[in-house]
């Protein structure tokens, strides 16, 4: 099977397996603990921390570690949201565009019913070659206490202007968080360049493992934990650390900072150009635009894309509709909708998301799948 399908989740590569390994049935011990075994745990927990703040620029007592990129959405916009709870005085906003992934939309907009605040949805437009600023900016007001901004979509690799928006939302006094998630490992990441309070990421989007991830929450930020119980994470996740898991996100995460990506740049680079042989059969969204160096979504004039990704999975080709999320849904992308495409462009778009692992052979391969299914009717 050809993979194409990283944004949904990359394989995990040998390096961090093996730096896993001895904490399945040698190094067991809990980190809480005061033996020789549960001290270290500490140690290589400890160690994993210092090499993820390293990785990000950050200090150690920056980042705590979660359950998944999912939790530590939850935890930045519930947890802020609570640090203004009760409120008086005016109905308090936070603000969040109109393309994020679901959790955190669906996690603000439940947040925001239940603790009595007003949500803010910024639509999506495009000014020249970039997404606008303006619909953003027209949201956030004094009374806005929270704004959150993907890094990057999940579907399209469209990479958002955070700057001007954190830098809108810093003069009222809003806290800024960006889900990272579909960007460390793709894109610079340094969350005190970007002037974020919290960065969301995820182990599994960078060759690491599934079921972790992790919360950047800068110095002095106010955060109201969501897990309560013992004192792990300086009491803001309580909880036994996970600690083959995390020690395998560091490493994970380290290789991804040091592997450049002009690799799989090239690699998508190529399919794109691969795909002119199909003319006006076929039509890249956002090239023209910001993207993470490994997304391409594209449209392919005709065809239905859900039927064209059962025949490629059938022709050992994997890849997506959209967001892993959804992919389940024969509706169209409500991403896509928002970024401008029309029911019919969305319903045969596809993506295809590449990692280092792959290669212009591979590339190759699936262009001979897809001659057979792309042609004029």
């Amino acid at each position: 099977m050809i993979y194409f399908d990283n944004n949904a989740t990359t394989p995990l590569i040998p390096e961090v397996r093996d730096v896993m390994a001895p904490f399945w049935d040698q190094a067991y011990g809990n980190p809480s603990s005061v033996h020789s075994l549960g001290t270290a745990a500490r140690v290589a927990l400890d160690s994993a921390r210092k090499k993820l703040a390293g990785v990000l620029g950050v200090t150690t007592g920056e980042l705590i570690f979660t359950g998944c990129g999912s939790e530590a959405n939850n935890q930045a916009i519930v947890g802020t949201l609570l640090t203004h709870f009760p409120s008086t005085g005016p109905t308090r906003n936070l603000v969040i565009s109109d393309i994020e992934h679901p959790a955190i939309k669906e996690t603000a907009a439940w947040a925001a019913a239940r603790f009595g605040f007003e949500l803010r949805v910024a639509p999506i437009r495009f000014k020249g070659n970039n997404v606008d600023t303006a619909p953003f900016l027209e949201l956030i007001d004094t009374h806005t206490v929270l704004v959150s901004v993907m890094m990057a979509n999940n579907e399209t690799g469209l990479v958002l202007p955070l700057a001007p928006i954190f830098a809108a939302a810093k003069a009222v006094g809003a806290t800024c968080h960006t889900d990272a998630v579909q960007g460390l490992g793709k894109l610079t990441l340094n969350p005190k360049a970007l002037g974020v309070d919290l960065m969301s990421f995820s182990a599994h989007k960078f060759h690491g493992p599934k079921g972790v991830g992790g919360l950047y929450i800068r110095r002095g930020q106010k955060l109201e934990p969501l897990i309560h119980g013992g004192p792990q994470e300086n009491t803001r996740r309580a909880g036994t650390e996970n600690v083959a898991f995390i020690v395998g996100m560091a490493e994970a995460a380290a290789i991804a900072v040091e592997t450049s990506c002009d690799g799989v740049r090239q690699v998508r680079d190529y399919f794109e150009t691969r795909l002119e042989q199909f003319g006006n059969l076929v039509q890249i969204n956002f090239k023209d635009m910001p993207r993470t160096p490994n997304a391409s979504s594209v449209q392919f004039r005709k065809q239905d894309g859900n039927l064209m990704l059962i025949k490629l999975d059938r022709g050992g080709i994997a890849i997506s509709t959209g967001a892993a999320c959804s992919s389940g849904s024969l509706s169209p992308s409500k991403g896509l909708l928002a970024m401008g495409l029309s029911e019919k462009e969305a319903q045969s778009t596809l993506r295809f998301s590449f990692s280092k692992l792959n290669t212009c052979a591979e590339v190759d391969a699936c262009m001979a799948v897809l001659s057979k299914l792309v042609r004029p009717r």
